[in-house]
Formats: structure tokens, C-alpha cells, sequence
């Protein structure tokens, strides 16, 4: 019995330690994030955003945010994609490493999206808060090429036009996933 109890207080305890350094992190980067927090994508949401935006091996798939990784590992493994991931949540890109370690396609940065240059992008990914839609959607205008595809989930890129929104699957909860592409569904084609 007092197995069980050391047991169980040692998991409480790892739990807790990991749930206050999750607060932490957060808390670091609240100036950059705005407020946002990390809250992975649902894995049947995503499995219903990669089925409709079908990919090529070998094309760079980007994932802004990426929290824990895990649509960087979707996207190559259903497509043999490149994949970049940005996160500057010093948790949430250690959960990244982890989950994408000894994958040679998935590399995960440590850094900013909002200073780095994304053109050599073929398919970008966010999952990101609508009080930075405006700004994000004004980076991509200038960096993105004509071709590149752009899934967000739950909230659309203003002044864009949405090539197709997913929202007629049960598991997306009224929780739209809009898809653009550069050039076909641009910014000067508004809702």
C-alpha cells in the first residue's frame, strides 16, 4: 500500500512539474504569441486536412507553430514531404525534438516565424489566433509563391479567398480548416 501511495505521489508530482513548466514557457513568450498557447490539432483534423490537400514527395511542407510536432510527422508520412516546423515555446519545441527525433525530413527551429523568410514553402501550416490572421496573411502576400497552399486551422486569412473550406466532417466540430493557394484563391480574390 505504501508502494502504491510513493507510486502515485511521484506521478502527481511529475505531472504537476510538467504542467508548471508548460505555464512558464507560456508565460515567456506571451509578448510574441499574443496570448496564444499551445494546443495541439486534433489528429482527426489534421488526417482530414492532408486527405484534401493532397502532397508531393519532396515538397516543403511548413508548419508555423508547430507545438509538439506532430503535423510535421503527419505530412511526411503520408506524403514523403520536407518538413519545417518553427516554435519558439522552449516546452513545446522540446516536445517537438522528442517526437520528430531520428526523423531525417522534419527539421525543427527554434526560432520566430515572423522573421523568417518563407518562400521556399509549398505548403504551409498554422494553427495560429485570429487577432494575428491580418499580419500573417500580409507576410504571406509579400513571401509566398504562386502554387504554395496555405491550411489553417479554425480561422481564414482576411482579404483571402478560400479555395475550399473543410467543415462537412463530424470530427471538425463546426471548427473550419480553410485551404488557399497562391495565386488561385489570392488576396485580391476577397470573401
Amino acid at each position: 500500500m505504501i508502494y502504491l501511495l510513493i507510486v502515485l505521489t511521484a506521478i502527481i508530482s511529475v505531472l504537476l512539474i510538467i504542467k508548471i513548466l508548460l505555464v512558464v514557457s507560456t508565460v515567456i513568450v506571451l509578448p510574441i504569441t499574443r496570448g496564444a498557447m499551445f494546443h495541439p490539432t486534433a489528429l482527426n483534423r489534421l488526417r482530414i486536412a492532408l486527405e484534401r490537400v493532397p502532397m508531393k514527395e519532396g515538397e516543403l511542407f511548413i508548419d508555423l507553430g508547430c507545438g509538439d510536432g506532430r503535423a510535421l510527422v503527419a505530412a511526411v508520412q503520408r506524403y514523403g514531404t520536407y518538413a519545417l516546423g518553427y516554435e519558439i515555446n522552449p516546452f513545446t519545441y522540446v516536445l517537438a525534438k522528442i517526437r520528430t527525433m531520428g526523423k531525417k525530413k522534419i527539421k525543427i527551429s527554434y526560432r520566430n516565424f515572423w522573421h523568417e523568410n518563407l518562400k521556399k514553402a509549398d505548403i504551409i501550416f498554422c494553427y495560429l489566433f485570429p487577432d494575428v490572421m491580418d499580419k500573417l496573411a500580409e507576410k504571406l502576400t509579400r513571401e509566398l509563391r504562386p502554387g504554395t497552399r496555405v491550411i489553417s486551422c479554425n480561422f481564414p486569412l482576411p482579404g483571402w479567398k478560400a479555395e475550399q473550406v473543410i467543415d462537412d466532417h463530424p470530427s471538425c466540430h463546426g471548427d473550419p480548416i480553410y485551404v488557399y493557394q497562391v495565386g488561385i484563391s489570392s488576396h485580391d480574390q476577397v470573401d
